[in-house]
């Protein structure tokens, strides 16, 4: 879905594909052969960003294992609350 508004002196335009949303702002006079040179480059931007967070390991491959409990179980009565 793509979606443009004139706000003041701005133009918003957003783009919706399934999970993925792009918003871009840019002057409300501003040509398309502006807009297009200015944004020439984020397709390829957004694959090498991609290819980045493929090969990253997941955060929950990373973590150790734990046994359950948080700290706010473990704190006492004393230890909850502002303090005067």
């Amino acid at each position: 879905m793509l979606d443009i508004e004139v706000v003041g002196d701005r133009t918003l335009a957003s783009v919706e594909k399934g999970d993925v949303s792009l918003l871009v702002e840019a002057p409300a006079g501003i040509s398309a052969e502006e807009l297009e040179q200015t944004l020439s480059g984020v397709p390829e931007s957004i694959e090498q960003t991609t290819k980045r967070f493929a090969d990253t390991t997941t955060m929950s491959a990373n973590t150790t294992e734990i046994d359950g409990s948080t700290d706010a179980e473990d704190a006492t009565d004393d230890d909850l609350g502002g303090g005067a």
